[in-house]
């Protein structure tokens, strides 16, 4: 921080000193939001914020927001670096044991029941769940595959990159339920299906890190996942248990028609389970 904004300079108000304070307490969020965004959260306005940007020696917001970005952006073998210094080895693993609570109850604390419980229920009315996860978040759409197929509900993947998810994207519709992850950088892919789901009114369940992400769509349910700070090492847990909670509340639903499904894949695995061993 100190290298992108002198907080001793004289010439700064106390507005400015607010977007100092809301660019150091998120770090991974101010990049990402728009001028205006950023002004409505912190309660100033975009003339204060433009004047800040010059101010701090950019031409503009737009100009800042990309510095900012660039002084955050570090890569997963210095963040895991990082971590070993910390502390000995087993007090590190310690620590991020700890870490990881924090992160779970910081989830929590910033679930909302209603939207939680809306899309809940999408997943189980709805004709078709798509789930598009790339990289490190593939595990959890993979998790989110195993569990909601063995109740029996209808789920697909989108193709994790490239033009081939307009394949699919194409036949998605307002009768279907649209599941991402947008960690870190949201993936242009995960942008543009956004985009495309806005426009035909499709609900969708987006998972990320940032806090403020907002949307005024009725349809769009934003789950917000604590990770930390760009320069520390990310796991899934959070995410994941998270997932679970949908998973569990997606069965209590229907619980009747899912232990139907789960008993049915029971039997079927002891019918063969000689042929393929359990």
């Amino acid at each position: 921080m100190a290298e992108l904004f002198d907080t001793s300079n004289p010439q700064l108000t106390a507005s400015d000193h607010k977007i100092i304070a809301f660019f150091t307490n998120h770090p991974q969020l101010a990049p990402f939001l728009s001028i205006s965004e950023v002004t409505e959260t912190i309660g100033i306005s975009n003339a204060t914020l433009t004047r800040f940007a010059k101010k701090t020696g950019f031409a503009n917001y737009k100009e800042l927001k990309q510095a900012w970005l660039t002084q955050q952006r570090i890569s997963p073998s210095e963040k895991l670096e990082k971590l070993r210094q910390e502390a000995a080895p087993f007090e590190s693993a310690n620590a991020l044991i700890q870490r990881e609570i924090q992160h779970l109850n910081e989830t929590a604390a910033h679930l909302q029941g209603e939207s939680f419980q809306q899309a809940a229920r999408a997943i189980t009315q709805k004709k078709q769940v798509y789930v598009f996860s790339k990289g490190a978040t593939k595990a959890l759409g993979d998790l989110l595959y195993f569990r909601l197929n063995r109740f029996g509900i209808a789920i697909q993947h989108l193709c994790s990159s490239g033009s081939e998810i307009f394949e699919t994207l194409a036949h998605i519709t307002s009768q279907d339920v649209l599941i991402l992850f947008g960690f870190g950088k949201i993936p242009k892919e995960t942008i543009v299906i956004l985009s495309y789901a806005k426009e035909h009114h499709i609900t969708t369940l987006l998972f990320s890190d940032q806090l403020y992400y907002e949307s005024h769509e009725p349809t769009l349910h934003h789950f917000y996942v604590s990770r930390g700070l760009p320069d520390t090492y990310h796991s899934l847990t959070t995410a994941i248990a998270l997932i679970d909670a949908f998973i569990v509340e997606v069965s209590q639903l229907a619980p009747e028609a899912y232990q139907e499904k789960l008993q049915q894949l029971h039997t079927l695995k002891e019918q063969y389970k000689k042929e393929i061993p359990r």
